[in-house]
């Protein structure tokens, strides 16, 4: 089956927006996103960056390199419809499943992104949690994946369920079931969305092949000044 891997560039961890002319990107941003597309690249997929409707395609593929992805802008008002318009794309030109991953995750295994994958059949998604505050007990509250088959594909997941505000995770699981889909849940992660959360990043990947990637590498030293 012909399968999609859907990146918004600045989603969650911003890398170009914001930036002021002429500006760089954060050097570590930079290499975390890197990374991560290191790690799709073994995933049976094509892989979609997508950019905001104004980022130029020219910067952004000099800036990310040149090969292992495909680059588009992504359409609409808001981040919502943008990955609603991401979705009905990679659907349109004939994929059969797509997942929308957040872009900083250098330390997810591309195993676990083929296995979300493969478990998208007839009418079936996945939403991958990422575990809430520990002031909270952990519980899962946002999302660093979702998934869905063609057939199972539902643009209320995403037009239905505001992603800005806090339970993202339970309100998107109830909604999908009430749809009758059958949801698997993924295994918890966290991502990373700001680079204040490096310590914790660098933390969980001490003593493991992720510590030697580029990304986890400058994070350390960062962490260490």
């Amino acid at each position: 089956m012909k399968s999609a891997i859907l990146l918004f560039l600045d989603q969650p961890l911003p890398v170009l927006s914001q930036l002021a002319p002429g500006q760089s990107p954060d050097p570590l941003a930079l290499a975390l996103v890197r990374d991560t597309l290191r790690n799709l690249a073994d995933v049976e997929a094509d892989v979609f960056v997508f950019l905001t409707p104004d980022q130029d395609k020219n910067q952004a593929r000099a800036i990310l390199g040149k090969d292992g992805f495909k680059l588009a802008n992504a359409l609409g008002r808001n981040l919502q419809v943008q990955q609603r318009n991401a979705f009905r794309l990679v659907f349109a030109r004939g994929y059969e499943r797509a997942i929308l991953l957040s872009n900083a995750m250098p330390d997810l295994p591309g195993f676990t992104v083929q296995a979300a994958l493969d478990s998208l059949g007839w009418k079936c998604c996945c939403l991958g949690p990422v575990p809430g505050p520990q002031d909270t007990g952990g519980s899962p509250d946002q999302l660093y994946a979702l998934g869905f088959d063609f057939e199972g594909y539902t643009t209320d997941a995403l037009d239905m369920v505001d992603h800005e505000r806090p339970n993202v995770f339970g309100r998107l699981e109830t909604l999908l079931l009430f749809y009758e889909r059958k949801v698997k849940v993924l295994a918890p992660y966290s991502p990373v969305s700001t680079l204040d959360s490096i310590p914790a990043l660098v933390e969980r990947c001490k003593d493991t092949r992720f510590a030697l990637l580029p990304s986890l590498r400058l994070a350390a030293e960062r962490a260490d000044s």
